[in-house]
C-alpha cells in the first residue's frame, strides 16, 4: 500500500510542502497549490515542524481571512434563501387573493374606510365620509370600492390635500387627480400640518402629501357605518 501510495505524489512534494508551511502556508493552501487530495498525508509531514514568528504571523492572517471568508459566504447564503423565502411566500399571499367578488370588494372599501375613515360624519351637521390617505394604491382600491359599491355619481367627488411645504400644489393635484380620476379643479389643498410631525416626518417622504376623499351624503354615511357594525358582529360574535 506504502508503495502505491508513493507513486501517487511526484517526487519532492513533502519537500515542498515543508517550505511552504514553514513561510506560513495553511494546510488548504498547500492542498491547492501542490495537488495533495489527503489532509492526513499533510498533517503527518508538518505536524512536528517549528515556525518561525514571521511564518506564525502569516498564517494567523491567512486564518482570520478564511474565516471572514467564511463568514461572509455564510451571510450571503442565509440572505439568498432568506430571499428566495420571501419571494415564495409573495407569490402565495398574491395568488391567494384570486379575482375578486363584488362583495369582497364591498368588504375590503369598508374595513379600510374603518382604519382610515372620518367617523365623527365630518365638519358640520351634514354626515359625509372623508377617507384620507397617503398611499395612492389604497387610493385607488378605496375609489373602486365607492364607485363600484356605493355607485357615488362622479359629481359628488371631491380630494382634498394636505401639503408639506416645499410641495408644488399644482403638482400634487395633478398627481392625485391621475391616481383618484377625480378632477383636478374639485382638489383644494392646505398646509395643515403641525411642526411637530415636520420633525417625526420629513416631507420627502411623502413628496404629494396626503388625499383625503370626500363624499357628501348622510345616507352613504350611515351605510358604511352599518357596514362596519355588520363586520365586527359576525367576526366577533363566536367568540363572545
Amino acid at each position: 500500500m506504502g508503495s502505491k501510495y508513493r507513486q501517487r505524489v511526484p517526487p519532492g512534494t513533502k519537500e515542498k510542502a515543508i517550505n511552504l508551511r514553514l513561510s506560513g502556508f495553511s494546510y488548504r493552501e498547500i492542498q491547492e497549490k501542490l495537488q495533495v487530495s489527503s489532509r492526513g498525508t499533510l498533517s503527518h509531514w508538518l505536524k512536528d515542524l517549528a515556525l518561525s514568528a514571521d511564518a506564525k504571523k502569516r498564517l494567523l492572517h491567512t486564518t482570520e481571512k478564511t474565516a471572514r471568508s467564511g463568514f461572509k459566504k455564510f451571510n450571503d447564503e442565509r440572505s439568498r434563501k432568506i430571499r428566495d423565502a420571501d419571494a415564495t411566500a409573495y407569490i402565495t399571499g398574491k395568488d391567494l387573493v384570486g379575482a375578486l367578488t363584488q362583495r369582497e370588494i364591498f368588504l375590503i372599501g369598508t374595513t379600510l374606510y374603518w382604519g382610515e375613515g372620518t367617523k365623527s360624519g365630518g365638519i358640520g351637521k351634514t354626515p359625509r365620509l372623508i377617507f384620507t390617505n397617503s398611499d395612492p394604491r389604497v387610493i385607488q382600491v378605496f375609489m373602486r370600492f365607492i364607485r363600484e359599491s356605493l355607485h357615488v355619481p362622479e359629481e359628488k367627488l371631491s380630494g382634498e390635500l394636505r401639503l408639506y411645504d416645499g410641495i408644488d400644489p399644482n403638482t400634487a393635484k395633478r398627481y392625485w387627480s391621475n391616481i383618484s380620476g377625480i378632477p383636478k379643479e374639485k382638489f383644494w389643498y392646505s398646509n395643515a400640518v403641525s411642526k411637530a410631525s415636520k420633525k417625526i416626518r420629513p416631507g420627502t417622504t411623502l413628496p404629494y402629501g396626503t388625499m383625503a376623499v370626500r363624499v357628501p351624503g348622510r345616507l352613504y354615511f350611515a351605510r358604511i357605518m352599518g357596514s362596519i357594525d355588520g363586520i365586527y358582529h359576525n367576526l366577533v360574535r363566536e367568540l363572545l
